[in-house]
């Protein structure tokens, strides 16, 4: 059985008042930071996620996003192809390790999600996309998926990045598909609040002190009944999410929300390295 290509994508996004205005907007462009880390510490627990965008070599329309992420003994990569003009999900990978590991790949067609659920062997040598397939199934999309982008979780940070550049005022919907859920998600952009930072500047120090911010709100609901648990998180965080950006640089420096067994948390921007252009 032939696997999905390891390499996701990330569109980077695109549509910033809604999508049937797409066709009047230029085309996105890569933001200046390549990678992104966040971290925070609360209590017994330390999150971190560290979250790359590249261009896909020689295909102009698509980007990759790539993700580390680890809560205490859990951890997932993720890893999505995206149309960068339009966002729409094209594939994603998400291998989680933890008690338990496992690897699922998503294809996303056009009536269908083909979802396939690996789980780890014993041999070490076996890449997780090679290992036995346990499920194969096809998820319907919802009727809403007609006139709206479905698109994965962690696209959500690249389009707060697109929309916030616009100003205070713009919003969007997109729908986001999670394992076997789908989520109506709204963005709206406004003005932010002064937030301190400390991180370092790969190859170019680091910066401190306290930054003006624009924010963007992330709402999100079933779009239809869940047929799994609520699993919609960003960054292992969920309820109302607010992201921060430095209204000079565009950075993301900060994410608020809910995290489980814990309450309402920020996570902080540690660390980011420039694009060479940028540099």
């Amino acid at each position: 059985m032939a696997t999905l290509p390891r390499i996701l994508f990330l569109t980077g996004l695109m549509v910033l008042t809604s999508l049937s205005q797409a066709s009047d907007i230029e085309a996105p462009q890569l933001p200046e930071w390549r990678v992104v880390e966040f971290e925070q510490k609360a209590f017994w627990a330390i999150a971190r996620s560290r979250i790359e965008v590249l261009p896909v070599p020689d295909n102009a329309g698509l980007w990759e996003l790539y993700v580390q992420s680890s809560v205490v003994n859990n951890s997932e990569r993720v890893r999505v192809h995206f149309e960068s003009t339009t966002g729409r999900a094209l594939t994603r990978s998400r291998l989680t390790q933890g008690k338990q590991q496992r690897m699922k790949l998503y294809e996303y067609e056009a009536d269908f999600i083909v979802r396939e659920r690996h789980n780890a062997v014993s041999d070490s040598g076996i890449l997780p996309e090679d290992w036995p397939t346990t499920s194969r199934n096809e998820l319907v999309y919802p009727a809403s998926a007609t006139d709206i982008t479905v698109t994965s979780p962690y696209i959500l940070l690249m389009l707060a990045q697109q929309l916030q550049a616009q100003g205070p005022g713009e919003s969007m919907d997109v729908l986001i598909h999670t394992d076997l859920n789908f989520y109506r998600v709204h963005l709206i952009s406004g003005n932010g609040i002064p937030i301190k930072v400390d991180y370092e500047i790969t190859g170019a120090g680091s910066a401190v002190g306290t930054r003006d911010t624009l924010a963007v709100s992330i709402h999100a609901k079933p779009d239809t009944t869940l047929e799994d648990k609520d699993d919609f998180r960003l960054l292992g965080l969920n309820g109302e999410i607010i992201l921060f950006f430095d209204r000079v640089t565009g950075l993301p420096l900060q994410i608020r929300g809910q995290a489980p067994r814990i309450g309402a948390t920020e996570i902080n921007l540690k660390s980011v390295t420039l694009r060479e252009s940028t540099l």
